[in-house]
């Protein structure tokens, strides 16, 4: 019998956030705003075919580019390579 594959689900929560301070808003934005570079910018060098490790360490250019830590840097490659996967399927070229 064949082995049944793993569901991919997905579930979202939508909702909104309230900042009692203004500054708390800023640095949330902020931290949105390099990550989301952060992605595309893994996602360009994914494509270019840089490996995963050396996008994630702690000096390397996702960390020291954007400023973020390497749980975040792990975060930006997984949301790219997970876009590169699904235009794959797809049939889609990248």
């Amino acid at each position: 019998m064949p082995k049944a594959e793993p569901s991919k689900v997905f579930q979202g929560v939508h909702a909104r956030l309230v900042f009692p301070d203004h500054r708390d808003e800023a640095a949330v934005l902020d931290l949105m705003r390099r990550f989301s570079s952060a992605v595309r910018f893994a996602y360009n060098r994914l494509l270019a075919g840089q490996d995963r490790k050396e996008l994630k360490r702690e000096y390397g250019p996702l960390c020291t580019l954007f400023g973020l830590n390497t749980r975040y840097a792990d975060g930006a490659i997984e949301k790219a390579q997970a876009t590169l996967d699904s235009a794959k399927e797809l049939g889609q070229d990248p």
